[in-house]
């Protein structure tokens, strides 16, 4: 039987309790394959109940770290897998049926592979949508795509476990941590993409990806990127990115009437690659400055 281990982080919230359900039956009813889940409750907000629950489960491997702390319960997980392979599933996402098999057989078939990525469904208001669109474009060259979106979905991915170890994962990067993981991989193993949806991701109108706190990650992310070893071209297009990140800053602030940040992030912008394009820009941050300085 080919074992996989699943690795699915989560607060075990009672709110996350009919979630997470969905989560491990989407597991577990997978065919063709022998699952080890592994659950992983991290921070003090558990619910005590459906903990003990879930504890009492069988075929569940349920572990606490005290801590709250999503990129360390990642980084845990992962050092507790067993099988050859290993994938990861958020409490409040689903695994389509067949999806680990479908991820599982270009493996299989070719033992250099590191990892295999597959595409899904990102749901909003009810509605699917495809989560990765740019398939062309990472089947030809994964890593310079990932300058135009990020291929690898948290629960996108099946892993091998002799080529991406515990120390892929830094168990720090709270944002956009999977595409520093992506950008990690694919400047080092081979992969193959699978344009076949096997999971669903449940978005919201309070994802992290839209707070103020997710936008002022990508900076620092962006900088973690750029001391990999990486190709003078996509290091020069991930600058140009920096760049546009600073602006959107900018722009973000300025829209809170914050003007001596959105200045301040404005003319960081400027000194990046292209960033002339955001000099016109400074013309709507005048009038604030204007009428600060009457006032």
């Amino acid at each position: 039987m080919n074992r996989i281990s699943i690795i699915i982080p989560t607060t075990c919230e009672a709110s996350r309790r009919a979630s997470l359900r969905r989560a491990i039956a989407s597991v577990t009813s997978q065919e063709n394959v022998e699952v080890e889940v592994i659950v992983v409750v991290n921070g003090k907000r558990f619910d005590p109940a459906y903990y003990e629950e879930l504890c009492g489960a069988p075929n569940l491997k349920v572990v606490y770290r005290e801590e709250g702390n999503l990129p360390l319960a990642i980084r845990y997980g992962r050092s507790l897998v067993t099988a050859p392979s290993f994938a990861f599933l958020d409490d409040d996402d689903e695994y389509l049926p067949g999806a680990l098999w479908r991820r599982l057989q270009p493996m299989l078939a070719d033992e250099t592979l590191g990892y295999v990525v597959s595409n899904g469904y990102s749901q909003s208001a009810g509605r699917d949508e495809p989560a990765v669109r740019h398939v062309d474009a990472v089947c030809k060259d994964p890593l310079r795509a990932l300058l135009g979106e990020n291929w690898l979905a948290s629960c996108g991915g099946l892993f091998r476990s002799s080529s991406v170890g515990v120390d892929c994962f830094d168990g720090s990067t709270r944002y956009f941590e999977w595409t520093y993981l992506a950008y990690k991989l694919a400047s080092s193993l081979k992969m193959v993409f699978v344009d076949v949806p096997t999971y669903r991701i449940y978005d919201s109108a309070n994802s992290l990806s839209k707070s103020e706190a997710y936008l002022n990650a990508e900076i620092p992310v962006l900088a973690k990127i750029l001391d990999l070893e990486l190709p003078q071209d996509v290091k020069l297009s991930l600058r140009e990115k920096m760049g546009r990140a600073y602006h959107t800053l900018s722009n973000f602030y300025r829209r809170k009437g914050e003007l001596r940040r959105a200045w301040r992030f404005h003319l960081t912008s400027l000194g990046y690659p292209g960033g002339l394009r955001y000099l016109a820009y400074s013309r709507r941050l005048l009038p604030f400055a204007l009428q600060k300085h009457g006032k």
